[in-house]
């Protein structure tokens, strides 16, 4: 259950953070959507030119956001639909998320320091990283009332502070996308890999498809490879991000996922 929890909420973070980067981008007009089932981000656009022109840099933006975070096995499929115009829901929540924006910005709020979700359920989160709750209680008023006055939208607005476990789940993801990318590169034995904070220190798990062989001097030696190399990605990343340092223990698993060190 709080694996499932956990990968709904990751999706939900990217959908937004790509969502707000096409926004910048001025691709107001993107219709724009993910497939749980077949793992498919959908790129619905009004011609052909549009996406031949545009192409490449959504491409980006979806890969740069996406890797940040860990998500991988996916595609990205175009459509272009003749006579193309944004759904009114889909036009309103455009508008939503660029009111918001702005007036976050001319009140002192850094793009950088906030993740913003607009769920039609639930309102506008603002889950601001640093705990400045600048205005708080004037700015989440500002939001709803201009939201209100542009769209018609009745749409409660929450400013709150990032929870600490959120945000070292954020910081560390550059480097998870490190060890995977480089262990996977660097042993054959790689398979797979898994994090958690819960319980307590950091456990980072190292998936392999090791089996006990006859003579445990050898085994063993590929298990302290595997965990000096992790080691020093790990301490070269926090350097290099300048993470706040936080106990973890690397953990190797064996093929039937039996721990060996």
């Amino acid at each position: 259950m709080e694996e499932t929890k956990k990968k709904i909420e990751q999706k939900n973070e990217i959908l937004n953070k790509i969502s707000l980067e096409f926004t910048k981008k001025g691709f107001d007009q993107i219709g724009f959507g993910f497939s749980e089932d077949n793992r498919v981000f959908t790129i619905q656009a009004k011609d052909k030119d549009f996406i031949e022109r545009n192409k490449s840099i959504i491409d980006n933006i979806i890969l740069n956001i996406t890797k940040e975070s860990g998500f991988k096995n996916f595609k990205v499929d175009y459509i272009v639909l003749d006579g193309y115009e944004l759904s009114e829901e889909h036009g309103k929540l455009n508008e939503v998320l660029k009111i918001t924006l702005d007036l976050l910005k001319a009140n002192g709020y850094d793009k950088t320091n906030y993740s913003l979700t607009i769920d039609p359920s639930k309102g506008i989160i603002i889950e601001v990283i640093n705990g400045e709750l600048i205005n708080k209680n004037e700015i989440e008023k500002l939001i709803a009332s201009s939201v209100y006055s542009n769209t018609n939208m009745n749409l409660k607005v929450l400013i709150k502070e990032k929870s600490k476990s959120k945000i070292k789940d954020q910081e560390w993801q550059p480097v998870f996308s490190a060890i995977r990318d480089e262990t996977k590169k660097q042993f054959k034995e790689y398979r797979g890999f898994a994090y958690s904070f819960h319980p307590e220190p950091l456990q980072i798990i190292i998936k392999t498809d090791l089996e006990k062989p006859k003579g445990f001097w050898q085994y063993n030696k590929k298990v302290k490879q595997l965990m000096y190399y992790v080691d020093k990605i790990i301490e070269l990343k926090k350097e290099e991000l300048s993470i706040e340092e936080i106990p973890y223990e690397v953990i190797i698993r064996d093929k039937n996922n039996k721990k060996l060190n």
